[in-house]
């Protein structure tokens, strides 16, 4: 049985705050240099904090929205401590602002927002002037032997090309500026006349896993989570195989890409 791919994640909660990388400190200095002073900020689709917790340590006032119940509870454990973030279990399409904010962030989510309103509704939601910054994590295998071993897993178990696994592409194809490629939000955010100052970033870093952090950041992506359960089990143990056989770890390369633009 295959699952939609937007809803699927929390699933698999706690191999996602478990496994998934966060995100630069260099990202978070240039989006608050670039947001100017943040009284209020919005986070759409905040998972389980990953990109939370980054702001909130630098004393930036969080409105958090996470549609599905699951990575809401983990994201109110993640962010407690904060007592500037404010958790709210709502999806961005449904929720009605009470006020005008700052600066508007979205890490590793805004692809799932619906396009024929995303950008209405955050132009409504920031002030003028105000700053918008989406970013997302992209992982690639660094070693050519890793990745073409896990790539054959990836065939055999018809896992969607689509999906871009981290087996897909090599770790230097993304080395270099950002492509921007229309179809991908930051094309849309570049070319809306609502939105100026437009700048794209992209920070590269390299982290380790030992096999089993490796299949929980695998559980934790949406190409394996919509595959079948045994199919996804049995994939698991092939790759399982692999990195122990070479030593039980293996490394990532990964690229974060980041837009930011002002609103009119």
């Amino acid at each position: 049985m295959t699952r939609e791919r937007r809803g699927v994640f929390g699933e698999a909660v706690e191999q996602y705050q478990a496994a998934r990388p966060g995100y630069p400190d260099d990202l978070v200095t240039d989006v608050l240099t670039y947001a100017g002073p943040v009284q209020r900020a919005l986070e759409v689709g905040a998972g389980t904090g990953k990109a939370t917790v980054s702001f909130a340590q630098r004393g930036v006032n969080l409105t958090c929205l996470e549609p599905d119940p699951r990575m809401t509870a983990e994201l109110t454990r993640q962010s407690a401590r904060f007592p500037s973030v404010n958790v709210i279990g709502a999806a961005f399409e449904t929720w009605e602002p009470m006020e005008s904010y700052d600066l508007l962030l979205a890490a590793q989510s805004w692809h799932w927002v619906d396009e024929k309103t995303r950008w209405d509704l955050a132009h409504a939601a920031l002030k003028p002037g105000g700053a918008m910054a989406l970013f997302w994590n992209v992982y690639a295998l660094t070693d050519p032997l890793t990745q073409d071993l896990l790539l054959d897993i990836d065939h055999r178990y018809q896992v969607d090309e689509l999906c871009h696994t981290p087996s897909e592409r090599p770790f230097h194809d993304f080395e270099g500026e950002i492509e921007l490629v229309e179809g991908w939000p930051g094309f849309d955010l570049q070319n809306d006349a609502r939105f100026t100052d437009f700048v794209s970033r992209r920070y590269r870093r390299e982290q380790s896993f030992s096999t089993s952090l490796y299949l929980d950041f695998l559980s934790s992506l949406s190409a394996y989570r919509i595959i079948d359960d045994d199919q996804r089990d049995a994939l698991l143990r092939d790759v399982a195989d692999v990195l122990d056989g070479q030593g039980g770890t293996v490394t990532i390369g990964i690229a974060t890409d980041l837009f930011m633009c002002h609103s009119q």
